[in-house]
């Protein structure tokens, strides 16, 4: 048991560190709109969460790389793997950029019908949102390095980019959101564009050892037929439940929630915000606890996966439990360095608690879940949420309506603790 505690905290360690400097971006981002104006955060709110739920449901490429990879790895298979990131690799920035286009040319009507947006509003958020679009295809490469070092066990090389990033990222979203140090001010639409300049610095970054290490000619060599199929067989199941759960209900309860007025818009993107910090171990615990299981499922060790998953959970559990004391204890002060609106902050605190039970029912969620996507049951997953799906999204319509924000993290708490249940059923 001691081995595997330092395995997985050897690997978490640098996710954790690099996931918790995003957030800390992240919030020091929406804290200077924040601090430029309580209408611009909420606008930048909807935008946001609607970048964020395409990029995940895209980025779910680097899941199923990340899933043939440690098979790859624990078989010894060296060339496959390089061959799984070339093919993926390419299949990102083609993905990415045909997302761009889209959302430059249909981004007006899409928030202006399904948010109901109009007039300056309106404005303000599409100046954030066009350049914003860009960081799809950043974000979705960015993973996909992160995942290939992680499955090298060389996870500093993360840590390095995302630190270097987020100082370049601030110096311009703050520059450009104030017009400071002689740029120009452009209020909303300035952090968007310190979060692209930002993302290019930490792609170059990760560029650099993978240059040493390739050269163009040898990765098109590296292009198997075979990891092209096992690649596009497993992503329709993939891209089905990610696009499911992340965008489409994202999208549902964004509107919902945009419906009831500019102040509960802002408080479900501040605790949206203060959610992401949280969770942060839920997914370092998760990815950590899935890269060690399938390599030793892969090399035949089916007991010792199942100890790598109960482990990285138990250890999940203890840290986002400390983690919701400390910011229960500090929860005045924390909402107040995001956003200076009292009302918002005095209505956020009402709801923590709900916030709080959901990233920890998320834990063996999110560690059942990508466990079993990984070993074959990628299918099963996607009927579960596609079921979950419907049933949140109609409860969320329902209790939405009548409890406002309260009824729907009841129902998104709930929505979890069932599909855990299930999950957990058939991983023993």
């Amino acid at each position: 048991m001691k081995y595997k505690v330092k395995d997985i905290n050897r690997l978490v360690y640098p996710i954790l560190l690099n996931y918790l400097l995003n957030s800390i971006f992240e919030i020091l981002d929406q804290a200077i709109v924040g601090h430029y104006s309580s209408q611009s955060f909420a606008l930048v709110g909807i935008a946001s969460s609607m970048i964020y739920a395409v990029t995940g449901a895209f980025g779910i490429m680097s899941t199923v790389f990340n899933i043939i990879a440690a098979e790859r790895k624990g078989k010894k298979d060296e060339a496959g793997f390089e061959s799984v990131f070339a093919i993926n690799k390419m299949l990102t920035l083609l993905i990415g950029f045909l997302f761009f286009i889209i959302g430059c040319l249909g981004g007006k009507l899409f928030f202006r019908q399904v948010y109901g947006i109009t007039g300056n509003d309106l404005i303000e958020m599409l100046s954030y949102f066009y350049p914003a679009a860009f960081t799809v295809v950043q974000n979705m490469l960015i993973f996909q390095y992160s995942a290939y070092y992680r499955n090298c066990f060389n996870t500093k090389i993360t840590l390095y980019s995302t630190i270097v990033s987020t100082i370049v990222n601030l110096f311009f979203d703050y520059s450009l959101v104030f017009g400071c140090f002689g740029l120009p001010q452009l209020g909303t639409a300035g952090a968007a564009w310190g979060s692209v300049i930002g993302l290019f610095v930490g792609l170059f970054i990760y560029q650099i050892p993978y240059w040493r290490k390739h050269s163009p000619v040898i990765a098109k060599r590296m292009i198997e037929k075979n990891t092209i199929k096992q690649m596009f067989r497993l992503y329709p199941s993939f891209w089905g439940q990610e696009f499911l759960e992340n965008t489409i209900l994202v999208f549902v309860v964004s509107g919902i929630v945009s419906r009831m007025g500019t102040d509960k818009m802002a408080v479900y993107s501040l605790l949206g915000t203060v959610g992401g910090i949280v969770g942060l171990p839920v997914y370092a615990y998760a990815i950590a606890a899935q890269t060690y299981a399938l390599q030793k499922r892969a090399s035949g060790n089916k007991d010792e996966a199942k100890e790598y998953l109960k482990t990285g959970a138990g250890m999940a559990f203890l840290v986002i439990g400390i983690v919701c004391i400390c910011c229960w204890i500090g929860k005045e002060q924390m909402l107040r360095c995001i956003i200076s609106d009292t009302n918002i902050i005095q209505q956020a605190k009402k709801l923590l608690i709900f916030l709080f039970a959901i990233q920890l029912i998320k834990v063996p969620y999110q560690i059942y879940m990508s466990y079993l996507q990984g070993i074959g049951y990628e299918k099963l997953v996607f009927y579960c949420v596609a079921a979950g799906t419907i049933a949140t999204s109609v409860g969320v319509l329902i209790c939405g309506t009548l409890w406002k924000l309260s009824g729907i993290y009841a129902i998104m708490f709930l929505e979890y603790l069932i599909l855990t249940w299930i999950y957990k059923g058939y991983t023993r």
